[in-house]
């Protein structure tokens, strides 16, 4: 059994004063006390209206979104290709290249919000002929938690294609894109030496300035590289 080193303590919160807000996030100062009794104090940044909240903890993680881990497999159940997509990011200044996401609607499921993302930014759907299927569902994931108490849940579906419906004339996908999802754009890349294809991508792209990998994707990428 895995054990830490001490046991966690308990933090008192002692105030929070809300510094501004605008239509999506909220920026707060959260004064609190160390285990010493020590005051402290950091800034946060919260979404407005958080999907999954405690009512005991208001103050603590809430589960808003979901990132999809989107795998092709052929029908000899082979894993093939993984379904990424490339946008501009304001925030960033640039275009960043991650997995499918979205925020989690209300009384919706991980797995159902999953789905939805991946028919309207990818254009899969079991109502195309994708056969999708919802193999694992994480529990809540931590986004920035130096800045933020906005979580995710990882939701990994595999969709079974052949490679002539994947890029051949006979593929079809339907994209279903917000207004705000103007530059979005579907990059499907073999599993297959993944970190190279992504550098390669970079590089044809401008560089690793103009397309920045997410941390979340880099990460899974480079445990499948190393293989521990």
């Amino acid at each position: 059994m895995a054990n830490l080193e001490k046991p966690l303590a308990d933090i008192k919160l002692t105030d929070e004063e809300k510094l501004g807000t605008g239509c999506w996030l909220s920026l707060h100062q959260v004064k609190f006390t160390d285990p010493t009794g020590a005051p402290r104090s950091w800034e946060v940044c919260r979404r407005v209206s958080p999907v999954q909240q405690s009512e005991e903890d208001p103050n603590g993680p809430t589960i808003d979104a979901i990132d999809v881990i989107a795998i092709i497999k052929n029908k000899q159940e082979q894993a093939t290709h993984i379904v990424l997509v490339v946008q501009y990011r304001p925030a960033m200044g640039t275009y960043t290249i991650e997995f499918p996401s979205g925020l989690i609607d209300p009384n919706e499921t991980a797995s159902e919000a999953a789905l939805r993302e991946l028919e309207e930014e990818v254009g899969f759907s079991t109502q195309l002929g994708h056969p999708t299927k919802v193999v694992k569902v994480s529990n809540l994931i931590a986004y920035e938690p130096g800045m933020t108490n906005s979580c995710s849940q990882v939701v990994v579906v595999e969709i079974t294609l052949e490679h002539e419906q994947l890029f051949g004339p006979g593929s079809v996908r339907t994209q279903k894109l917000d207004d705000d999802e103007w530059s979005l754009q579907v990059a499907i890349l073999p599993l297959k030496g993944l970190l190279k294809a992504l550098q390669e991508l970079q590089s044809s792209a401008g560089g690793h300035r103009k397309l920045v990998l997410d941390s979340r994707l880099y990460a899974w990428v480079l445990g499948r590289e190393l293989g521990y």
